[in-house]
């Protein structure tokens, strides 16, 4: 499909069969698991509008795929979203207006972030980094460049600020903090990328307590101190595997409790303090996770095994796998439900505390991106470089 995408929002049994997601699970050994039939999902969204922001595809692009998350101000008003065209965009809340543009200079495959004013500096600021490891700050009412600074390697992960630092990761296995205002150097840290197989996207950098917590591609985990990136501790996480090492998923933590994935490791449960394991739960192609906002679950994804609910003794609750197979996008938790993309079936809403799938809605070729949300708003791209901003149905 080239330039206009086909709309298709799921909401009766027609054309459903073929997700293979059931609203009324099986149980099977006490874990519920999704049967291959489909019934009417409740309409929980609907579409209030949509724009391209691909407006062409390569002749060669046969499953074309865009990794772009939007990012919302904190007053709800503007979007910002960006896409392979390397265009950044922000757009009118309320209806897609485009407001401004900035042209990177590579594609954009990870989130931005909008820092608010007063956090080290005495206006907000959007801080964006993209596929040419270009990482910059503009201004978000206007677009206008505040600071850049050249990374090595792609930024495919949102980054992350805290004690007037903005801490940036790469594919190539380096974690950098720069000042918030500036954006002068003020660390980095780095390992060496494995030869061989590795599996595209990266560990964004959860930081608290003073600490920096970053996966690597060598299947490490490493913990640095915030302020000059002194190692801490590292654990290896990947065992005696030799390829797609990768811990890719930005750690998570709830209480104590650091939460981490690796793709030939699984999912690991370790003190915050040491990385010790408190417990690991073997999953097939490991991916991103996501946490329950009442800390009772943890949701992860797997290329090859859909989306699976632990609890917080690593116990499987549920899983919810589409019957095409291929890979998903970082699940997402909005209100009492989980949001996730699939690469071939688009986005899936499924009940956080049953797996029940509620809504399916295939923007035209799937969509790999995480979606971002704000309390009555869901906001995706699609494979083939439309937005849409979809609101409660």
């Amino acid at each position: 499909m080239t330039g206009k995408a086909w709309l298709s929002l799921i909401v009766g049994l027609c054309g459903c069969a073929g997700l293979g997601l059931a609203p009324r699970p099986a149980q099977i050994g006490g874990v519920t698991m999704a049967r291959e039939t489909f019934t009417a999902p409740q309409a929980v969204l609907r579409v209030r509008w949509s724009r391209p922001l691909v407006l062409s595809q390569a002749f060669f692009a046969y499953n074309p795929q865009e990794f772009a998350t939007a990012a919302l101000s904190p007053d709800g008003q503007t979007v910002f979203v960006g896409s392979s065209a390397k265009v950044l965009y922000a757009l009118r809340q309320r209806d897609g207006e485009v407001l401004w543009r900035h042209q990177l200079t590579g594609g954009l495959l990870s989130e931005p972030l909008y820092v608010p004013a007063g956090e080290a500096t005495g206006e907000p600021l959007l801080i964006v980094g993209d596929d040419d490891g270009m990482l910059t700050a503009l201004a978000p009412k206007t677009g206008e460049v505040r600071w850049s600074m050249q990374l090595s390697g792609p930024v495919r992960t949102q980054p992350t600020v805290a004690g007037g630092l903005v801490f940036t990761t790469t594919t190539a296995g380096r974690v950098y903090a720069h000042k918030l205002g500036t954006g002068k150097w003020v660390w980095q840290y780095e390992r060496e990328t494995p030869d061989g197989f590795a599996i595209r996207g990266g560990s964004g950098a959860l930081v608290t307590g003073g600490r920096v917590y970053v996966g690597f591609p060598d299947g490490y985990l490493g913990c640095l101190q915030a302020e000059n990136g002194e190692l801490l501790w590292t654990r290896q996480l990947s065992g005696n595997a030799t390829r797609f090492t990768d811990v890719d998923s930005t750690p998570v933590l709830m209480g104590d409790t650091l939460f981490v994935s690796c793709f030939a490791g699984g999912v690991f449960a370790l003190d915050v303090k040491d990385g010790s394991t408190r417990w690991r739960y073997e999953l097939d192609a490991a991916g991103q996770l996501a946490a329950d906002p009442g800390g009772e679950r943890l949701y992860a994804a797997s290329a090859t095994q859909g989306l699976i609910a632990l609890d917080r003794k690593g116990r499987l609750l549920w899983q919810q796998s589409p019957s095409k197979n291929g890979e998903i996008s970082a699940p997402l938790t909005w209100g009492r439900y989980v949001l996730f993309n699939s690469v071939s079936s688009g986005l899936l809403i499924v009940e956080g505390a049953s797996g029940e799938l509620v809504q399916a809605f295939n923007p035209g070729q799937g969509a790999s991106a995480r979606p971002s949300a704000s309390a009555s708003e869901v906001y995706l791209l699609s494979n083939v470089g439309v937005f849409f901003a979809l609101t409660r149905g």
